[in-house]
């Protein structure tokens, strides 16, 4: 056991390439997405959906798409929140700031 816990404990992981690969990914995500009309704002799901008559008003309003992962955990969550910045920067500049009181709360990089 000793000899299992000095080399698991004495491990350091450089997450640095691995936030830049996905900062480059979301960008690039986004860009398609806005190309193609599709734009998505991703939302810390439930049980129960997080999706409320509002946010559907939202979305037509601002033509972007909220989606909810429900129960089901999805992968990276910097992955979302640097895709959604994306989005909430493009908001903001077609926009104004006023979108971000109407967006729903539990959209990822909002808190």
């Amino acid at each position: 056991m000793f000899l299992i816990s000095s080399l698991s404990f004495g491990q350091t992981e450089d997450r640095t390439g691995c936030t830049k690969h996905l900062a480059i990914s979301a960008k690039m995500n986004f860009e398609d997405d806005l190309k193609n009309n599709h734009v998505t704002i991703y939302l810390r799901g439930g049980i129960v959906s997080v999706i409320k008559d509002a946010d559907l008003l939202f979305q037509k309003k601002y033509s972007v798409n909220y989606h909810d992962s429900g129960c089901v955990t999805m992968g990276d969550f910097d992955y979302y929140k640097m895709y959604n910045h994306q989005v909430f920067a493009y908001l903001s500049k077609k926009f104004g700031e006023d979108w971000k009181k109407e967006l729903n709360t539990n959209a990822f990089g909002m808190q």
